[in-house]
């Protein structure tokens, strides 16, 4: 039987069907890097309460609370950098799987440690700040291989699906993590994430698209180094978003590392697992800005207008959870901080891939990613805030600090306004 063929008017065009939210999961090696990303994800939230917590348990001190948030960003200050390079020079593929692996190892070792009762500070330290350095050599490996697998028509599409898969298990992960801490200890919760590191390596060793670089490498990674410097410092709309970044990050992203559990047990009186289901909460809001970009991102006009709004609800909203003491406030507060941080990030690195050739993405990306190795200062300034002062008062202050920043940069440079 023949089909029926629409009749469309000489000279007329039909519009291409509005890609759908989830039409980047059509491609194999993306859904295999996509379902991993749920493993390492899953892993990562629940060590992002096990960490903190654990630490309050054996030491009862707020300055080393914010410390352990610091370590973990560390090598993302000193590394970062160098890991672009890296991914840009080598397997991306085995960068992941080497990193994964070590992050498994660090999993198993400190569940041992904890199980075996033998357990000191300076272990979490330790394996932290592990933890932070296989962090920074697989983001810009992982970031960079999405060009590769989607169509860039799709790159903001396929990087908010990343990011949705991210801050589902950010919401799914501490409320496991809470139900485990009920019932087990911090060593089982432990367990559990080496356990989901196999699942991440599996799906890993399931991508066949092409990981390595096509054209021979003359240069030294040093001079590499450098050309990825340059190509931010002479695009200037990337520079400024890249300055953006810096903002939010420093002054912004301390909340859940060290604000969230200072607040909840010190301020609102939550048990552990009360407390980490607030942090379950913001990635209850991350997952719907997620989707939201998935769904709207390739279009999204005004992007740098965009953001800076993003960074004023984001601002305003860590404010209102620092100074209420009821959850009905809370709650909707914390849900707004997820859904601006993961609007603002999906938007930034689509931004960024889409301006930059496909040789220089990774050293691009970790130079945005070495605005997460700075986390550290806001990290140890909140901790050190919140122990001279309080940790309502701490957050408020860097809150306010944060949305004053974003002000006057937007003020100072009015390009970054127009930016679409």
């Amino acid at each position: 039987m023949a089909h029926d063929v629409a009749r469309v008017p000489t000279g007329e065009t039909i519009a291409p069907p509005r890609p759908s939210t989830f039409h980047s999961l059509r491609y194999r090696d993306f859904r295999y890097l996509w379902q991993g990303q749920i493993g390492a994800a899953a892993s990562q939230w629940m060590e992002n309460v096990a960490r903190p917590f654990l630490i309050l348990e054996m030491t009862d001190s707020e300055f080393l609370v914010g410390l352990v948030a610091a370590t973990r960003m560390i090598p993302m200050l000193f590394l970062g950098v160098w890991a672009g390079v890296l991914a840009d020079r080598m397997d991306k593929k085995r960068i992941l799987q080497v990193t994964q692996t070590i992050t498994f190892l660090t999993h198993a070792v400190t569940a041992a440690l904890i199980l075996t009762d033998v357990i000191e500070p300076w272990m979490v330290f330790v394996g932290t700040l592990t933890g932070g350095a296989s962090q920074a050599f697989n983001q810009p490996a992982r970031v960079s291989l999405i060009p590769r697998m989607v169509p860039r028509e799709n790159v903001a599409n396929a990087i908010a699906l990343t990011s949705a898969a991210f801050n589902t298990m950010r919401t799914i992960g501490p409320a496991i993590a809470a139900l485990v801490l009920a019932f087990l200890t911090f060593g089982d919760l432990y367990v559990l994430q080496a356990l989901m590191l196999l699942w991440v390596l599996w799906s890993t060793s399931k991508i066949t698209v092409s990981t390595r670089e096509s054209r021979a490498r003359s240069t030294s990674m040093r001079a590499e180094l450098v050309e990825g410097f340059k190509a931010v410092r002479q695009d200037k709309p990337v520079l400024y978003i890249l300055a953006l970044s810096l903002v939010i990050f420093i002054w912004g992203m301390p909340f859940q590392g060290v604000f969230i559990p200072l607040i909840g047990k010190k301020e609102l009186g939550l048990s552990t697992s009360e407390a980490s289901l607030l942090i379950s909460v913001v990635g209850l809001g991350a997952l719907g800005g997620s989707l939201i970009i998935a769904t709207v991102g390739d279009q999204m006009p005004r992007r740098g207008l965009v953001m800076l709004g993003i960074i004023g609800v984001f601002s305003v909203s860590l404010i209102v959870f620092a100074n209420v003491h009821s959850l009905y406030l809370i709650i909707p507060a914390l849900a707004m901080t997820g859904a601006m941080q993961v609007a603002f990030m999906s938007l930034n690195n689509a931004f960024v891939l889409g301006r930059t050739p496909q040789e220089l993405h990774g050293r691009v990306l970790s130079l945005f990613h070495l605005d997460r190795g700075l986390v550290p200062a806001g990290a140890a300034m909140g901790g050190f805030l919140a122990a001279t002062l309080d940790p309502a008062t701490a957050q408020t202050i860097m809150a306010l600090v944060c949305l004053g920043s974003a002000g006057l940069m937007a003020l100072a440079f009015p390009a970054l306004r127009n930016i679409s």
